[in-house]
Parts: structure tokens; C-alpha cells; sequence
């Protein structure tokens, strides 16, 4: 592998102090091991098989969600892109032309992201896909200024999609076992959320738990606009047929109804806290978070987090439901 001395230096801000063979150096004896790459062309990651499913609901937004595919295919082994759009949308013969080994699923409008995202987990499951980790993205347009959210959009994808972080999330899923999902800490809603206004969002979780024994009957934080990295490990233990066959049949046409001071289940909101929140319970989590900070952060021996070095440009905090005490 060619050493690119120009672009080693231009992609790390930290190195650009050293000379070239200073850097060449790094590279050899640190770098390698950070995931960082050396040249343009470089993947850090080819033992992880990922699969990225992208509801493209908006369709003006396909250029922009092209830029995060090219990000994750400098870093990972991209076993598919799966491009879910509705039903009767023309815009699947476009992406077919331009890209033609995209799958393309057309789906009825209904269950915004999560009955696209359930059709995409049985398309891979029917097709005998192998894939070890799913990055589930849509094209969202509505926001929560309450919630300090001016882009959701991005406010969720970009921490998990551009290259430096995707560098270190490539490092963790080599490293750290158990991983549930990988998002955005901005973006995460603690397990307490619906306890005053959205008592329909509990209900709908008592009933799916009661229902489904095999599913946790506790829940942890959950990433709110259901964008975030997840295990197939864990979708296939928790996501089974039956489970999918009784939610989607409760997902409604088009938009649902607000949730706020709503006692009614709406399904749709109740997957958002499914997926991350009760799925990936017993799991440890990663959530990126914004705090820009110096760029030496912690590594892993033996899977044990301790004070190695690698290069970290945000903060990635691993949480791990099961051994936090709440009231």
C-alpha cells in the first residue's frame, strides 16, 4: 500500500506538525492500528459486512444521501445498499441506471421509516444476506426545535456517517463485543421520556413485551428519529417473523397522528423505542457525541477498554444499560 504523505496529513489535522518520515512512521506504528488510512483508496475495515438501508421518502435529498454512502464505502465492506421509495414513485429506474447494484424496494407509503425498514430486514433475511451491521438512515425533513434539534436530519446522520468517526466506529465494531446500536448522543431520549405526555408510547411497549416473552422487559435510552447503526445479531434475536407480522398491520397510511398527550398505541412511535431501547437493552451501546475535544482518546486491550492510544476526533461514550443504576 502506497504511503500518501499529502493526504495522510491533510485528513488527520493532529499530524500536520510532522515531516514525512515522521509521518510515515506514525502511519507504520500507530496509525495502521487506528484504522487510519494511508491513501485515498484505503479501506480500514474489510472483516465487518455492512449493509446500509436508506428510506428515501424525500427523493430531492438521493444526492446527499449518496455522499454518506461514499463515506461508509472508504471505510467498511459494503455488502448492499438497500433504497426503499414508495410504491408508486418513478425515481427506481434513475438509481438503477447510475447505480445498478443498489436494491430497490418499493413500499406503500405507510409506517414512515419502520415498515420500509421491516421489509428491508426481510428482503436480506430471504436473500440469505450475510451482513454483520445495519445503518439505517431516511431521508427526515421534520424537526424538534423544542428538543434543540434545527436539522434533525443531521443532527443524526452526520455523527455517524463522516469519515473520522466512521474510522473510530469501524475500530469499536473490531473490538468491542456486544455492541447493540452505534447513534447520535444528541439525538438519544432517556427511558423516562414518556412517562408524563406520552403515556400511548408506554402502553404500546407493555403490550408488545406481554405479547412477546422473548423480547427484554426493560428498556434503555433510545435514539429518537430511528437513525443509528445496529446489529444483525441482534435483530435477528429480537426482530422475528412474528413480530414483525403483528406490528404492521398497526402502522397507518401516510403520517400518524402526534403522540403528545395521545393515550392511543401508534405503532410508529412505539418501533422508534423498540429498535434501540428495548432491543439492544442487554447490549453495550455507543453514542456519538459532539464535544470537540483533543484528538487522543482510549482504546481496547482484549476487549477491556483501557488508556491505549488511537486517534478519536469526538468523544464516543459506551453505555451499557444493564450495569446503570436508575430510579
Amino acid at each position: 500500500m502506497e504511503f500518501d504523505y499529502k493526504f495522510y496529513l491533510d485528513t488527520y489535522p493532529d499530524l500536520r506538525h510532522f515531516d514525512e518520515p515522521n509521518a510515515l512512521h506514525h502511519w507504520q506504528h500507530f496509525g495502521l492500528k487506528e484504522g487510519r488510512q494511508c491513501c485515498k483508496n484505503m479501506k480500514t475495515n474489510y472483516e465487518t459486512n455492512v449493509t446500509i438501508m436508506i428510506h428515501l421518502f424525500q427523493e430531492d435529498l438521493f444526492t446527499e444521501f449518496l455522499t454518506y454512502i461514499n463515506n461508509v464505502k472508504q471505510v467498511f465492506n459494503i455488502v448492499n445498499v438497500i433504497i426503499t421509495i414508495n410504491i408508486n414513485s418513478k425515481i427506481d429506474k434513475m438509481i438503477q441506471q447510475c447505480f445498478p447494484n443498489f436494491i430497490i424496494i418499493k413500499v406503500e407509503n405507510k409506517g414512515v421509516d419502520c415498515y420500509p425498514f421491516i421489509e428491508s430486514v426481510k428482503y436480506i433475511r430471504k436473500n440469505n444476506i450475510k451482513t454483520d451491521y445495519i445503518l439505517k438512515i431516511h431521508t427526515k425533513t421534520t424537526n424538534a426545535y423544542h428538543f434543540g434539534f434545527n436539522n434533525w436530519r443531521q443532527n443524526l446522520i452526520h455523527p455517524i456517517t463522516n469519515i473520522a468517526n466512521l474510522r473510530m466506529i469501524s475500530h469499536y465494531l473490531k473490538k468491542i463485543k456486544n455492541i447493540g446500536y452505534i447513534g447520535a448522543q444528541r439525538c438519544v431520549m432517556p427511558k423516562m421520556f414518556d412517562n408524563m405526555n406520552y403515556s400511548g408510547n408506554k402502553q404500546g411497549l407493555n403490550l408488545l413485551c406481554n405479547t412477546f416473552p422473548h423480547l427484554e422487559q426493560n428498556m434503555t435510552d433510545f435514539i429518537a428519529g430511528t437513525m443509528f447503526w445496529i446489529s444483525n445479531e441482534v435483530l435477528n434475536q429480537y426482530l422475528t417473523e412474528e413480530l414483525m407480522d403483528f406490528i404492521t398491520p398497526q402502522f397507518v397510511n401516510a403520517k400518524p397522528e402526534i403522540d403528545l398527550h395521545n393515550d392511543k398505541i401508534i405503532m410508529e412511535y412505539v418501533c422508534e423505542r423498540l429498535f434501540t431501547g428495548i432491543f439492544c437493552y442487554d447490549k453495550t451501546n455507543i453514542l456519538v457525541n459532539e464535544v470537540q475535544c483533543q484528538s487522543e482518546g482510549f482504546g481496547t486491550t482484549n476487549n477491556v477498554i483501557d488508556h491505549s492510544y488511537f486517534y478519536q476526533p469526538n468523544v464516543f461514550s459506551f453505555h451499557i444499560p444493564k450495569n446503570v443504576i436508575l430510579s
